[in-house]
């Protein structure tokens, strides 16, 4: 028995549309989630920090050799310059304005785009060797301190800590922390502190240390190197708010120290905090994050549910049409026999 030729057609559209609905899911859905190979946002810090003034330090002006409290901002530029295949080449550049200038420490990083965590780098790619979070946490981050976190002032990887969850500007976030400390090893924040004090310079400030730690390193001046050699370590203290469905941080504060310190017959003397930063992202960086995070996440939902669903249901329907309507309609044949009575009569 022929098939219609609409049945036809319907059942090939409907085929189609169930590929359609397939190809959604299983190869654009995975390709969304990953780290977009366009990534460029920014975002600002704003509070106080501590700075060493390194010329008055030199110069003797001990008063004046830390300016304290002073306003700052911090511009952080995150943005991918290229991929290849799951790596992202991804910068994260920040820049620390103070009244007397800016400071710019960036960092360049080799990422997976679906973990955001360590990846090969590309041959000929540049990138800082780290390992753990950078950037962000990964999409729909668990309510755990299962993750790990790459700082940059030590180049250590400690604990992401979870505290709890809530809400941030209308959005779900779960609530972390981040402490780090250890031996300075970011060479940019090495590179702008002296390396040594002249020992008539370390004499000038001991009245501005706390008495015990003075005491300490006055007893030992006449066993030290002229100049007397610094070394530095740091203290980062992080809080972030990450949403629950992209992971990207909506709020989050940065406290930083760097503090200069002696080695007094091996044993390590903290002498005084040459950099202290205190800061928290603006309520412009929050609220452009929650409406970026609330945009990903419809898009999420979207490509992931709603549209494969959409197009699973129009194919099944077209498939079950073309089934019912696979045949034409019987035309009834009508009879070459005429009835009896309508029969003539002979004669």
């Amino acid at each position: 028995m022929p098939i219609r030729r609409s049945s036809k057609i319907l059942f090939v559209v409907g085929v189609l549309l169930v590929a359609a609905a397939a190809a959604i899911r299983f190869l654009l859905v995975p390709s969304a989630t990953k780290l977009p190979t366009d990534l460029d946002s920014t975002a600002q810090y704003t509070g106080t920090a501590d700075l060493l003034n390194a010329q008055a330090l030199e110069s003797g002006d001990i008063a004046n050799a830390v300016a304290r409290d002073v306003p700052v901002t911090i511009n952080r530029h995150i943005y991918v310059s290229s991929s290849t295949g799951d790596t992202a080449v991804t910068h994260d550049d920040t820049t620390l304005n103070t009244p007397s200038g800016a400071i710019p420490n960036n960092h360049t990083y080799a990422l997976d785009r679906t973990t955001l965590d360590r990846a090969p780098a590309p041959s000929g790619e540049a990138v800082e060797d780290h390992s753990g979070l950078t950037i962000s946490l990964p999409l729909h981050p668990a309510a755990s301190s299962d993750y790990q976190f790459y700082d940059t002032a030590t180049r250590t990887t400690v604990p992401v800590t979870y505290v709890d969850s809530g809400t941030v500007s209308g959005r779900d976030v779960h609530n972390y922390t981040v402490d780090a400390q250890g031996p300075l090893a970011d060479p940019t924040v090495a590179a702008s502190l002296p390396p040594a004090l002249p020992k008539s310079l370390l004499t000038s400030i001991l009245p501005l240390l706390p008495a015990n730690t003075a005491a300490e390193i006055g007893g030992a001046l006449d066993t030290l190197a002229d100049p007397v050699p610094l070394n530095y370590t740091a203290e980062t203290a992080i809080t972030l708010a990450a949403d629950t469905v992209t992971g990207a941080p909506l709020d989050a504060t940065l406290n930083q120290k760097v503090i200069a310190n002696l080695d007094l017959s091996g044993r390590t003397v903290s002498v005084m905090p040459v950099l202290a930063i205190d800061t928290e992202l603006t309520d412009a960086s929050v609220a452009a994050g929650a409406a970026a995070a609330a945009k990903a996440s419809s898009q999420l939902t979207m490509i992931g549910t709603y549209a494969p669903l959409a197009l699973l249901l129009l194919g099944a329907v077209c498939i079950v049409l073309a089934w019912i309507r696979r045949h034409p309609k019987r035309t009834p044949v009508a009879s070459s026999r005429l009835d009896e009575d309508e029969v003539a009569p002979l004669g």
